[in-house]
């Protein structure tokens, strides 16, 4: 009897040990980001003519990315080779509807029309480029770090 007692808690111990997270419960306040890919997909473009497209995966657990006002930026995409200097901001519109405190996850296309080569000397050059996005409260996202792209004359 006394083993059938120990089984029995053993098997009730593994049935409740094996419930799965439900995603949404970990969504934090803070933003989490994620590259998902970076087009063209071969990773080279030419100076001031090809647009680089970033596409990110976006949650946050209380809702509050983007703004209604346009000049407040929300996007930080950072060229590496000169961070102090090529870093453009964007306007991230609201991800859900003001004042509610939704869970949220999606996908985000952050565009650079163009990039320049920075030593006029060189024929090509090579960078990667840093992206995190801030919510309403101030948080900053994790930061993601695309691989090497390559800039060409």
């Amino acid at each position: 009897m006394k083993y059938q007692n120990i089984f029995l808690l053993a098997l009730v111990l593994l049935v409740v040990s094996c419930g799965k997270d439900d995603p949404d419960e970990l969504l934090t306040v803070v933003p989490m980001i994620e590259l998902i890919k970076v087009i063209p997909e071969s990773n080279q473009v030419q100076q001031y003519t090809d647009e680089l497209t970033f596409t990110i995966s976006y949650s946050d657990g209380d809702g509050d990315l983007g703004t209604e006002d346009p000049d407040v930026p929300s996007i930080e995409l950072v060229d590496t080779r000169n961070p102090d200097v090529l870093k453009f901001d964007y306007h991230l519109s609201p991800r859900a509807p003001s004042g509610s405190e939704l869970k949220i996850t999606g996908e985000l296309n952050v565009i650079l029309n163009h990039t320049i080569i920075i030593d006029e000397n060189n024929n090509s050059e090579t960078t990667t480029f840093k992206i995190r996005i801030k919510d309403r409260a101030g948080n900053w996202s994790n930061e993601v770090e695309t691989g090497v792209i390559t800039v060409m004359k």
